[in-house]
């Protein structure tokens, strides 16, 4: 495979997952952006600098997100014993409830969508996508 088909299918892989999120997120009255948001926060308590890096977006992006999943119950902020200047994000009990039930959402849509793939196929691109996305852990759910 030359480096411009797998910068295709690289790209086409993102598209879907972004198709997936902004889909799931339509059911639960979230954005693209919120949905991803809230799947980053599998575990720790991150700053929002860090969710921006991770986001690949701006931190007053994360800042307006988090703003909008706080009034509605699923964020809280707290500051870093640490630090006094940085705020850390953790979910609530509903918002842990939420994560639950969108990881299960996009785990089934993954699935729906690779369907024509074997067993082998999926562990094989797993172990793959892990492999090449830096910071991920392995087992992590997306």
């Amino acid at each position: 495979m030359t480096s411009h088909a797998l910068a295709a299918a690289v790209a086409a892989l993102h598209r879907e997952a972004a198709t997936l999120y902004t889909l799931i997120g339509r059911e639960f009255d979230l954005t693209t952006q919120q949905a991803q948001l809230l799947c980053t926060l599998t575990s720790g308590r991150p700053s929002f600098s860090e969710l921006a890096t991770t986001l690949g977006c701006d931190r007053t992006n994360v800042t307006g997100m988090i703003d909008r999943l706080e009034k509605r119950g699923l964020l809280a902020r707290e500051r870093d014993s640490k630090d006094r200047r940085v705020n850390r994000v953790t979910a609530t009990q509903d918002g842990e409830q939420l994560i639950a039930r969108l990881q299960e959402r996009f785990a089934e849509s993954v699935a729906d969508r690779f369907s024509r793939l074997t067993p082998e196929d999926h562990d094989r691109l797993a172990v793959l996508a892990t492999a090449l996305t830096p910071g991920a852990a392995p087992g992590s759910k997306h």
